[in-house]
């Protein structure tokens, strides 16, 4: 079909026929009639840019509510950002899901909100700060500011590649659509296509006969092509901090039992168990996550229930 012209042509449903713009197919379908002659033209998307690709008509409304008076911005979709990479563009900023050489996936640190990485950084940088004068001063010496190190380390990759990815100028042109990631939203190829809830804040698109690989959910459309190696990750990370954990633990119940009553070693030591209680919580947070994005990220294996909505989230 690449280099068909505009027109209706059969998309595999049966009686319907569909329209191709010369370029995608859009979401206006049309039964065919009985007479033979072919259904009129749908609006022209000059009209209604919005048909032009079907996630626009997301954010074509709010856009124009909140800033009729800016330049139009791009409008959702694959963008290239570099040679063999297209990155997700979602109406405002660039997120973190990419297609490169072929295969979509996600990158490890863009995260949605980079002001709390460089928040997180920085409180981790001032704690190990703290305890090395600490240890200085009373002459004892302890791991965690290492450990707090490490983690500031971590957040502030997050912090610098966030802040990188969203100064990428942003994309002009027409989006891309390869294969490996449609359909995308907005797309529709049986009846009931829409936003169907998955969660009381989020919902994933379904196309009339199947699921698409894209979430919305208060940040936007979302890609979902990386649930797998998002869930291993989050998998990964909550058994390094639950070894983590243990470690520190039994450092703590080590330094206590040589303290023999001495004021410094044995602070040193209830820190350390105090830390180690701190991990474990953090290990059963990262747990809960996986767990929530396991049914947020993996596609449904059975249709949906009910009817869309307007938003894909459940009501209240």
């Amino acid at each position: 079909m690449s280099n068909a012209r505009p027109g209706w042509y059969d998309a595999g449903t049966p009686g319907r026929v569909r329209w191709w713009d010369g370029a995608q197919w859009t979401a206006h379908e049309a039964p065919v009639p009985a007479s033979g002659a072919q259904p009129a033209a749908p609006p022209s998307t000059a009209a209604q840019p919005a048909d032009a690709h079907p996630v626009a008509a997301q954010v074509a409304t709010a856009q124009t509510a909140a800033a009729p008076q800016e330049q139009a911005v791009a409008q959702p979709g694959w963008y290239p950002t570099r040679a063999g990479e297209l990155r997700w563009w979602d109406g405002r900023v660039w997120t973190g899901s990419r297609v490169r050489d072929g295969r979509p996936g996600i990158d490890w640190a863009t995260i949605e909100q980079p002001t709390l990485p460089w928040v997180a950084g920085t409180i981790f940088l001032a704690l190990a700060a703290m305890q090395t004068v600490s240890g200085i001063a009373f002459g004892g010496v302890s791991i965690m500011p290492v450990l707090w190190l490490v983690l500031s380390g971590l957040w502030f990759a997050m912090a610098i590649q966030t802040t990188l990815v969203r100064r990428i100028p942003a994309p002009t042109g027409t989006p891309e659509a390869p294969a490996v990631v449609r359909p995308l939203p907005g797309e529709a190829d049986g009846p009931g296509a829409g936003w169907y809830p998955i969660s009381r804040q989020a919902g994933r698109w379904w196309t009339g006969t199947r699921w698409a690989d894209y979430v919305t959910s208060r940040f936007g459309v979302r890609p979902t092509f990386h649930a797998a190696q998002a869930l291993l990750t989050l998998r990964i990370v909550a058994f390094a901090i639950a070894a983590l954990a243990v470690f520190v633990l039994v450092a703590g119940i080590v330094v206590l039992a040589v303290a023999g009553g001495e004021t410094v070693r044995t602070a040193i030591g209830w820190v350390l168990v105090i830390g180690a209680m701190l991990f474990a919580g953090l290990t059963a947070v990262v747990l809960a996550m996986a767990r929530t994005q396991t049914r947020l990220l993996l596609l449904p294996t059975d249709p949906p229930a009910g009817v869309p909505t307007a938003d894909g989230a459940r009501p209240a």
